[in-house]
């Protein structure tokens, strides 16, 4: 089988009766203006002749490739999917594409995807790590890739985060409110990600009420539902289960939930439940789930503008961080506790 031969601008040229540098003012919109009726020649041509330019040339010349590289944990948690879904309809609206690479939380994985993006030269890359983002920041940087990190707090670099410390006080102080005092609490695995301050923010809520912490109520979740089951097993097999529980997530919640009514137990007859993220899915759970909303999409849209911005050095963003707000959003897995 014969390899097709690519079209060149000198056939669409011949094709259109007009010279070469007129193929390209119309490929490339400019520099000079071109004539409605010479464009719409030029237009024939390169449809009758199946013409595309040369995407690799065109960076090389411009010394850009028109890529941001998009580092997340996983495309399957639906929180980083919108992030990912809000970022690429910026970057695609202003002629970028996005490469997207999922970690599974791996070190190994960000440190070589990272490698790869910056052996792409990608002009741009918003990364979310899950720890250990210096191993992500070294290798970009030193390649002078303008970077956008999500949900961490690092010095000479622009950062997008959450008020997860507010977060954690509003989740604590509504089961507060509602009469429980025996609140625990379902945790990811330690990350350098800012997320932890949930934690924080119940506990010093907890104190701030004058209760005592107890160790014993917080239990430590790999991700996903099926994580959220077993922690939520643990905190049921206590000698004294709790009335309320506070998730780090949607996503644990749900595991949570399926936990509590396979033992036999109601939400929130028995056990009230909080999430975190407002997942579009929690409000048609059952029951609807209290959570904890911030803007995700919000997120992503605001990543996939600084990053551009940075790229074409349209503004200086100082290295800091921008802390998005939290809002609790009530539904019927709360309650006040059982006599």
């Amino acid at each position: 089988m014969t390899e097709r031969k690519r079209v060149t601008r000198k056939e669409v040229a011949e094709q259109a009766g007009v010279s070469v540098a007129v193929v390209s003012y119309v490929v490339n919109n400019g520099p000079r203006p071109v004539s409605p009726e010479t464009q719409a020649k030029v237009q024939k041509a390169i449809d009758e002749l199946g013409y595309y330019p040369n995407e690799l040339a065109r960076s090389l010349s411009r010394q850009q490739t028109a890529v941001i590289g998009l580092i997340i944990p996983s495309l399957l948690n639906p929180v980083y999917a919108e992030i990912a879904q809000s970022l690429e309809t910026v970057c695609v609206a202003e002629g970028y594409l996005v490469m997207i690479g999922g970690t599974g939380r791996d070190l190994d994985k960000e440190a070589e995807f990272a490698r790869l993006l910056r052996a792409k030269q990608v002009d741009g890359v918003v990364a979310l790590p899950s720890s250990s983002p210096e191993n992500i920041l070294k290798t970009l940087q030193q390649a002078q890739i303008p970077t956008v990190v999500l949900e961490h707090d690092l010095p000479m670099t622009a950062c997008l985060a959450i008020d997860d410390l507010q977060g954690g006080r509003l989740a604590t102080q509504h089961l507060l409110a509602l009469g429980h005092r025996r609140i625990g609490m379902i945790k990811r695995e330690p990350t350098s990600a800012l997320s932890n301050l949930r934690v924080v923010g119940y506990h010093d809520t907890l104190i701030e009420a004058g209760l005592t912490f107890d160790p014993a109520l917080v239990v430590e979740s790999k991700a996903g539902q099926a994580g959220g089951y077993r922690a939520m097993q643990q905190l049921l097999a206590l000698p004294q289960s709790p009335t309320a529980v506070f998730t780090h997530n949607d996503v644990l919640a749900m595991g949570a939930m399926h936990a509590i009514h396979e033992a036999g137990l109601s939400v929130p007859g028995d056990i009230s439940v909080v999430g975190y993220d407002n997942l579009s899915s929690s409000a048609y759970l059952n029951p609807p789930l209290t959570t904890v909303k911030f803007p995700v999409a919000e997120m992503g849209r605001l990543a996939g503008q600084i990053i551009i911005e940075l790229v074409r050095n349209e503004r200086e963003y100082p290295a800091q961080t921008i802390t998005l707000p939290v809002e609790l959003i009530v539904r019927a897995s709360t309650a006040p506790p059982p006599d």
